[in-house]
C-alpha cells in the first residue's frame, strides 16, 4: 500500500511539475528576463533546434512532444524572427532540415540563463547535494520511464 501511494505521489507530482513548466506564466518570466518575446512552445522548438543541429520538423517534433504541423507553425514564426533557417537536405531535396541561426543561438543561451536565475531563486533555500541528487533521481526516472538513457 505505501509502494501504490508513493506512485500516485509520484504522478501527481509530475502533472503538478508539467503544468507549471509549460504554463504561460513561467515561459512569461523566462521571456522577459531573456529579452525575447517568445513564449511557450517557440521557446521549445528554438532549445530542441539548438540541441539538434541540423533537424527535420519531425525530429524537432519528437524532441519536444508536439506535432508535425505544431513544429512547423513555430518554425515559420522562429524564421520570421530571424532565429533560425531552413534548409534543404542533402540526402533528399523535399525534406528540410532546421537550423538555429547566430541570433537564435544567442536567444536560447539568453533563455537558458533565465531559467537557471529561475530556478536558482526557487531553490535558494536548497542544499548543493540534494539538487544534485533530485537531478539524478529525475534523469533516471526520465530514463526509465522513456527506456532512454540521458547519459548526462
Amino acid at each position: 500500500m505505501v509502494m501504490v501511494r508513493s506512485l500516485q505521489r509520484i504522478e501527481a507530482a509530475m502533472e503538478r511539475l508539467a503544468r507549471i513548466g509549460q504554463s504561460r506564466g513561467s515561459s512569461a518570466r523566462r521571456a522577459e528576463r531573456a529579452g525575447t518575446k517568445l513564449l511557450g512552445s517557440a521557446q521549445q522548438v528554438l532549445r530542441a533546434s539548438i540541441d539538434h543541429v541540423p533537424a527535420r520538423i519531425s525530429d524537432l517534433a519528437r524532441a519536444t512532444s508536439m506535432s508535425d504541423a505544431a513544429v512547423s507553425r513555430q518554425v515559420t514564426l522562429l524564421e520570421g524572427e530571424g532565429l533560425v533557417e531552413r534548409e534543404a537536405c542533402a540526402e533528399d531535396g523535399r525534406v528540410a532540415r532546421v537550423r538555429p541561426t547566430a541570433s537564435g543561438r544567442a536567444v536560447g543561451r539568453r533563455l537558458r540563463a533565465a531559467a537557471d536565475e529561475i530556478f536558482q531563486e526557487h531553490l535558494v533555500g536548497w542544499r548543493a547535494d540534494d539538487l544534485a541528487k533530485l537531478a539524478e533521481l529525475m534523469e533516471r526516472l526520465g530514463d526509465d520511464l522513456t527506456g532512454e538513457s540521458s547519459d548526462k
